[in-house]
């Protein structure tokens, strides 16, 4: 028994060493507990009590150790056989009733120390046990603190110390160690005549049975039907990700993800396999711990985004569902995909402190390059002069020259990022426990995000069959936005401007006289400051009901509460046209969610079933309140008193609530065949409040089959793949985000009209009502093949798919009879068809180790039916076009095939007005006018293919790695060339307007400078290559050395350096080719009209564990 208590002040050494008391705590707290250790240990030796009637030997076994603390060493094979124990003793020696529970079985025992061993009687005389000592390691040889050894088929186990040691005692050489570490796949050794073992772990996600997360549960990879894959945020580990979908950008095949503004927090838009719809929503659905959460695109970055209010440091996996058999089990949400991010959670038997901290600068990818203030004024003459005008400005004077630019970047934008975690547990409970401080200031002054984030995730088992557990995350987002007018004033206004008059005022008036919104003045009294907090979180409880029988029941809560306050001041010539403009809008989004699964397994021979189904239910509401004020005496209050504000000017406040419903079933049956043949079928039933009465509820099934040819005796006998699997699955799925709340009924709002001579508010019908309105649904087809060679050192994914939307939301005219001119339908459908493919390698695998990894991805876009028309121009969207058996992003324009060179050229044309040096445009029906009539398609947004390519080598605690992110074959319409190459002298222009027509300069494509040039329709020269290569990430990383590390009490040290968007290879004239492809609709994609421009971010940081 005293080996008992060794183990135990093994335990309490390692504590207090890891702790760092001071010596008398020390001592005391050795004092203290060593009284009742030795206590227990007699007491325990001495005596034991049982009471078991036709009980197996190995629940008696249980019983003795958990009285005395005894370990029992047996072959579990050796315990068939044996007779079911009858005992009813009470106090009594621990040999006396060991030998009542052998009397009369085939076995016999003896005792080591501490240890039983338990053999069968007549073989070869007991050998003492063997102790066996060694180190447990990971993939890199770094050792692995709590890490569990296991004899196999015992209850012996030992824990490794924070050195990754373990000792460990065996009955022979026939006894075999299990290792084993969570996030690492089990390692079994057999002793033989070993008595040192070192092991090295593989990480899971390099062996085949690594466990995915999928839709309300998890499966291990092998037996998966669908098309699924995982992102490993340990792999982007000292990656300052300022958001968690930022991870998924060119690292998995099928996603497309674009950065929309390099504002702090800025949004994004993710599209899986293409855009599904035209009017709805084409983001993914987000799936965070198991609670379902939207997220919009946002060009702006809203913070309402809850990817933004969780830090990446608290993220294990993301896993993102493409097919429609693992997309299904979320129905009328799955159409556009689904991520499932899982947070980390505590491990048994060691508590690890981790402290992350990052800190470094921003600057901005590119500059406009713009005239200076003499080659402006030189233009503006020019332009006046080709129109028979005046000289603007005299070109004997020096004008003040304003590099607007440069007032307002800031020449770095400092970030920086804290992580604090602790997780541990026991076999009982387990915890995890983070705080993450996140700060970064935008490279255009005046904007910078600040994040304060807490989370809590805890697991209990409250008994073998009972577990209970909660993850909760609770933070603070603050963003200053900078104005939209400040980037494009920042570059069009004229640099011979001054920033200030003579009295000191901002100046708001141009050389014409015309009003402006100075940008300085902009960025320096402009207002626009955000502050969201919110708490997700959810509770959950299991229940084994009989083996393989359990049933779960989850509550979940997503509290958003937001405010924001604007101030346009009056230095602000806009604002000081209405005495400075205040506006407050406060928000409160409370989503509940509740569901309740029952889950059963079991094999019998080769069959194996693993059946699921549930009842979900998810309710929104959002309340919105408003109030602005105008007529205030100065700035100094900015948006902080509304009351401050003339009476004169008051506006009502405004306010509204709306919510939604969702009530689903859902039910999965997944069967396995001998390993090899595999079959998922997954239906949900859902309703949404959102829907018509006639189409409230939709099913959504399907159906996938996978062939694993590895576990075939003629594959395996070829000897050449280490990985065999094909796959197919066809189902249906819905988008429920293409409409809003209340698009199925009629809607009436406020409006006011005059009575008897008086202003009287009424109401009046704002929305026909369409009780036929359903779901968008896509029907998506998908084959995979998935082979490895070499021990998987070389993988392969092919995915092949074709996903077919219908009952598109669109709007279409209606009857005049019914008071409106347009409403809501479901009419028209759309594809997209496809081919992705990715492969990962581990070329080298010595103490030199690479890694590799690519994928290349293949969309066709294409509608199919827009109801009775054949192509619609979106109202108000001159320049976009839909049109039946084209992609969905065309630009409408016209085609300028050069310039006119001389005045016989523009009589010969259909251009009557035109000049020599203006463009020249194709009349494509010869009706000798250029009219609408002559727009074609100028190109599409859509990109032929994208992907990524990422490298990591490692050597001796050095880590290296790139990764670089491409997409080829998109379009981008610049609609900066539109006001930066409109030639009028009116405002500034880029330097390739030295290069304008002239008279004796006529070998150019740039038009000639006019003041009255009317030539800037959309047309094809607008139109550039958006194809760009980017080195996206670049690291470089040191761990210091164990032997180093222990001296100041660390597990590891690790010091990073990290720079991201180092370099772009791209033709585009813009400053960024990553622009707004998705962020301001479905239809008008591709548009570059001055988003906040891109950055490149340097950082270095130190990541400790303890």
């Amino acid at each position: 028994m005293m080996n008992s208590v060794y183990l135990k002040m093994d335990r309490v050494l390692l504590w207090l060493k890891h702790r760092k008391p001071t010596l008398f705590l020390k001592l005391s707290v050795l004092a203290m507990i060593m009284p009742f250790l030795l206590a227990s240990s007699y007491v325990n030796g001495q005596k034991v009590s049982l009471n078991e009637k036709n009980a197996n030997l190995e629940q008696v076994f249980q019983s003795i150790k958990k009285q005395t603390g005894y370990s029992f060493l047996y072959d579990a094979t050796e315990l068939i056989g044996a007779e079911k124990v009858t005992i009813n003793v009470k106090d009594v020696a621990l040999k006396d009733a060991l030998d009542l529970c052998f009397k009369e079985q085939p076995l016999t025992y003896k005792i080591f120390e501490g240890t039983i061993v338990v053999k069968k009687k007549g073989s070869d005389e007991q050998k003492a046990p063997v102790v066996i000592k060694g180190t447990v390691n990971d993939e890199k040889g770094s050792p692995i603190p709590g890490a569990s050894v296991k004899v196999k088929g015992t209850t012996t186990v030992a824990i490794t110390d924070n050195k990754g040691n373990y000792s460990i005692t065996v009955s022979g050489e026939n006894s075999i160690l299990v290792f084993s570490y969570i996030g690492f796949a089990p390692q079994e050794v057999t002793v033989g005549n070993q008595t040192t073992i070192t092991v090295n772990l593989i990480p899971q996600d390099m062996a085949l049975g690594q466990v995915v997360v999928v839709g309300y549960g998890t499966q291990k990879r092998s037996d998966i039907t669908g098309s699924v894959s995982s992102v490993k945020m340990k792999d982007l580990e000292g990656t300052p990700l300022r958001s968690v979908d930022q991870a998924l950008q060119g690292r998995v095949a099928g996603v497309s993800f674009v950065q929309n503004s390099g504002m702090p927090g800025g949004g994004s838009s993710v599209r899986i396999r293409g855009g599904n719809s035209i009017n709805g929503s084409n983001e993914p659905l987000y799936v965070i711990d198991g609670v379902p959460v939207f997220v919009s695109s946002t060009s702006d970055g809203s913070s309402l985004n809850p990817l933004n209010t969780i830090s990446p440091s608290d993220i294990e996996s993301m896993e993102v569902l493409k097919d429609a058999s693992a997309t299904a089990i979320y129905g009328s949400r799955g159409g556009n995909g689904v991520v499932l991010i899982t947070t980390k959670r505590g491990a048994k038997n060691r508590t690890n402190i981790a402290l992350d901290i990052y800190s470094g600068f921003q600057n901005e990818l590119e500059r406009y390059k713009l005239l200076n203030a003499k080659q402006f004024e030189t233009l503006a003459n020019d332009a006046s002069l080709a129109e028979g005008g005046p000289l603007v400005y005299d070109p004997a004077l020096n004008p003040v020259s304003t590099d607007w630019q440069n007032e307002l970047f800031r020449d770095i934008a400092p970030m920086q990022s804290y992580s604090l975690s602790a997780s541990g547990g026991s076999d009982k409970s387990q915890y995890l426990a983070t705080f993450n401080y996140f700060d970064q200031q935008g490279i255009i002054k005046s904007s910078d995000l600040e994040r304060y984030s807490l989370r809590l995730n805890a697991d209990y088992n409250i008994s073998p069959a009972v577990k209970f557990g909660s993850s909760v995350t609770v933070s603070n987002v603050t963003t200053n936005r900078i104005n939209a007018a400040s980037l494009s004033s920042m570059s069009t206004t004229a640099p011979n401007l001054p920033i200030k008059q003579l009295d000191g005022s901002y100046t708001q008036f141009n050389n014409q006289g015309n009003g402006f919104n100075n940008p300085v003045a902009l960025i320096n009294g402009y207002e626009n400051k955000n502050g969201n907090f919110r708490g997700l979180g959810n509770a959950y409880i299991s229940a084994e009901i009989i083996k393989g029988l359990t049933v779960r029941t989850m509550w979940g809560l997503d509290a958003v509460f937001s405010k924001n306050n604007t101030y346009m001041p009056q230095s602000v010539y806009t604002g000081s046209l209405v005495g400075g403009d205040a506006e407050i809008t406060t928000g409160r989004n409370l989503t509940w969610l509740n569901e309740n699964t029952v889950n059963y397994n079991k094999t019998f021979g080769n069959h194996r079933f693993d059946i699921l189904a549930g009842f979900t239910q998810q309710s929104s509401r959002l309340e919105v309140l408003t109030a602005t004020a105008q007529g205030f005496l100065n700035d100094n209050t900015g948006s902080n008193n509304l009351g401050l504000g003339s009476q004169a000017l008051a506006q009502l406040p405004t306010s509204s609530t709306s919510g939604w419903t969702l009530l689903s079933w859902l039910g999965r049956v997944n069967y396995a065949f001998k390993d090899r043949y595999l079959l998922t079928l997954t239906s949900r039933y859902d309703g949404s409040s959102r829907f018509g009465k006639n189409n409230r509820w939709g099913f959504f099934p399907s159906a996938a089959f996978a062939w694993r040819g590895i576990e075939e005796d003629f594959i395996k006998n070829l000897n050449v793949f280490s990985d065999l699997k094909v796959r197919a699955s066809y189902g249906l799925t819905g988008n429920q985000e293409g409409i809003g709340n209340y698009s199925a009924l009629d809607l009436w709002g406020a409006s006011n009209y005059v009575f008897d001579g008086h202003v009287v508010s009424g109401i009046t019908p704002t929305q026909i009502s369409n009780q036929n309105l359903k779901w968008e649904s896509t029907l998506q087809t998908d084959i995979g093949l998935e082979f490895g060679f070499f021990k998987n050192r070389l993988s392969f994914v092919i995915d092949a798919y074709h996903k077919k939307t219908r009952d598109l939301l669109l709007e279409v005219t209606v009857p005049a009879s019914s008071g409106f001119t347009d409403g809501i339908k479901n009419v028209g459908s759309l594809e997209n068809k496809g081919l992705e493919f990715t492969v990962n390698a581990v070329p080298l695998d010595g103490a030199f180790k690479w890694n590799t990894g690519f994928n290349i991805s293949f969309n066709k876009n294409k509608v199919l039916d827009l109801g009775v028309e054949d192509e619609i121009i979106p109202s108000g969207l001159t320049t976009a076009l839909l049109k039946v058996g084209q992609p969905v992003g065309n630009f409408l324009g016209y085609i300028s095939n050069g310039l006119f060179q001389s005045d016989e050229e523009v009589l010969a044309s259909s251009q009557g007005t035109a000049k020599p040096g203006d463009l020249r445009y194709i009349d494509f029906n010869g009706d000798g006018i250029i009219n609408i009539l002559d727009r074609r398609v100028m190109g599409n947004a859509q990109p032929a293919f994208f992907g990524g390519f990422n490298n990591s080598f490692s050597y001796k605690g050095f880590d290296f790695s790139f990764f670089l992110q491409f997409v080829y074959g998109n379009e981008i319409y610049n609609l900066n060339r539109n006001v930066l190459l409109n030639l009028r002298g009116l405002q500034n222009q880029t330097i390739e307007a030295l290069d304008r027509w002239t008279p004796t300069h006529k070998n150019t494509n740039i038009p000639r400078a006019s003041s009255t040039r009317s030539d800037v329709e959309a047309n094809n020269t607008y139109i550039e290559d958006g194809s760009y290569l980017r080195l996206k990430n670049v690291q470089l990383a040191y761990t210091l050395p164990s032997s180093l590390t222990k001296r100041v009490k660390l597990q590891s040290v690790k010091i990073y350096s990290n720079v991201q968007n180092l370099l772009t290879f791209s033709n585009y004239s813009g400053l960024d080719p990553e622009v707004s492809r998705y962020a301001s609709d479905n239809v008008r994609q591709g548009y570059d009209s001055g988003a906040y421009p891109s950055v490149r971010t340097i950082t270095l940081g130190i990541l400790a564990k303890f």
